[in-house]
């Protein structure tokens, strides 16, 4: 009888049985109020005058076995008040009853008897205060002990919150888990499943096996609990100790992905900055030894001579951006700074014109502000620039840059006449390695251009410019002092 509906049958039974008691002894001072009126000719109030109070006793047993029934407790406490209540009346009538009996049978009187009886009902009354006061002191003692465990659970699940923060390896937080598990839930088997395979078990069973409760790990595993001595509260603990496995084992994984990667970065960037620039720079050295020394007699050689110079410094300058690149990302203690705007401006506008003097680059009023960036800056708007003029289409390629203030940030536009950029395109093309049709770049400069922007707080968009071309607007937030 444990499911809903065994347990309503055995509150019913309890209070049904402490009702029936009250209504069995409800007869005996009936019985006195009838003989009193009939045999002993009292007014009909006197007798029940003096049978009031054994009347409310014996109707409060009635009313106690329904209270029982609908009362909150634990059926187990409802069951153990019926038990106390009959047993202790059903002893007491027996004594009182045999004493009753040998007064009758010496008096030959009916009155003993009754007397008898009614202290049957004080003590059937006694016995069912008596039981209530104890098993609601019992009741009070056992959510004492399952608060007192539940605050113990939440320590324990907060010293392994904490644990698990400083955990580095899959290991470290395995271990801690098995001796977590073993402080929170004891005895209780529990088997723990990672990514399919079992990381801890103190089960004792089968792997085939299935637990009697089994708590989900996030979408990677579950823990298990086998056995029938645990409660809501520790499935519910488990719950919550699944959520923080779950949470470490993700922090350590994505750690060690960004150590690996790190790892990469500063391999690139020791290559970039050892071996490819310094055979670029003897590259480089070669070749002007050549356009110095050497008088070609076909002019297409020296032409020859001259792009591989001009490609040799285009790839300079992005090994010198890469490198920006990688100690920004790579740097411990990397920080922004205030940055004049201005001044970084003028300088990249001064390399374009120099060299595209064909374009018109104009420069509208800028403010004279500072914002919050890092060496990476002047890259950004040479990227910018140089796109607005070499993916021009335009006969006469024309650049025009502006920028204002709008509620704490510096808004700068970059406005070209070129072939402008289809709205499907326009978050593609900040993707890293993605360029347009017609680029022959590598695809990296948007792409740093938005890393960086976003890196100090701001914003970059794409528009179309009237009436036609594009426009780059970046909003960089301005310094505070």
């Amino acid at each position: 009888m444990n499911g809903p509906a065994g347990i309503r049958s055995r509150r019913l039974l309890a209070g049904g049985s402490i009702s029936l008691l009250g209504c069995l002894l409800l007869g005996v001072p009936l019985f006195d109020i009838w003989d009193d009126a009939t045999n002993l000719s009292w007014g009909i109030l006197t007798t029940i005058a003096e049978n009031a109070l054994f009347l409310a006793l014996a109707g409060g047993l009635v009313v106690g076995g329904v209270w029982l029934v609908r009362s909150d407790w634990a059926t187990d406490h409802v069951t153990r008040v019926a038990r106390r209540t009959v047993l202790a009346t059903v002893a007491f009538g027996a004594l009182i009853a045999w004493a009753a009996g040998l007064q009758l049978q010496v008096m030959g009187a009916l009155k003993p008897y009754v007397l008898a009886m009614n202290g049957v009902i004080i003590g059937a009354v006694t016995s069912f205060g008596v039981s209530v006061a104890s098993t609601q002191a019992t009741a009070y003692r056992s959510a004492a002990d399952e608060e007192r465990t539940q605050r113990e659970s939440l320590e324990l699940l907060y010293r392994l919150a904490n644990d698990l923060e400083s955990a580095t390896t899959h290991e470290d937080v395995y271990e801690i888990t098995d001796a977590r598990l073993t402080d929170i839930f004891g005895a209780t088997p529990v088997r723990v499943v990672v990514d399919e395979t079992v990381v801890v078990d103190t089960a004792e069973a089968p792997p085939s096996a299935q637990p009697a409760e089994r708590v989900p790990i996030g979408e990677r595993g579950w823990i298990g609990l086998w056995g029938d001595d645990f409660d809501g509260h520790d499935v519910a603990t488990a719950e919550l100790f699944g959520t923080h496995l779950n949470e470490a084992v993700r922090r350590i994984e994505r750690e060690t992905r960004l150590r690996e990667e790190r790892d990469i970065l500063e391999f690139v960037n020791r290559t970039l900055r050892h071996d490819l620039l310094g055979d670029l720079s003897l590259i480089e050295a070669r070749l002007r030894l050549i356009d110095r020394n050497v008088a070609f007699e076909n002019p297409t050689h020296a032409d020859h001579v001259e792009v591989s110079l001009d490609r040799v410094d285009d790839m300079h300058e992005f090994i010198r951006t890469m490198r920006t690149y990688m100690q920004a990302l790579l740097a411990d203690d990397h920080t922004l700074e205030a940055t004049a705007l201005c001044p970084v401006i003028d300088a990249e506008l001064e390399d374009i014109r120099e060299e595209h003097p064909d374009a018109v680059v104009e420069r509208s009023s800028i403010p004279e502000v500072a914002v919050q960036a890092d060496d990476l800056l002047d890259h950004v708007f040479a990227n910018l620039f140089r796109n607005a003029v070499e993916h021009n289409d335009a006969e006469t390629p024309e650049v025009t840059v502006d920028a204002e203030l709008v509620d704490g940030v510096v808004r700068v536009t970059v406005a070209d006449n070129g072939p402008g950029i289809q709205p499907s395109q326009r978050e593609d093309i900040f993707e890293q390695g993605e360029h347009g049709t017609e680029s022959s770049g590598s695809g990296f400069g948007l792409y740093l251009v938005k890393d960086a922007v976003e890196n100090y707080g701001g914003e970059v968009r794409v528009r179309d410019n009237e009436p036609r071309g594009t426009v780059f607007e970046l909003d960089l937030p301005v310094a505070t002092s």
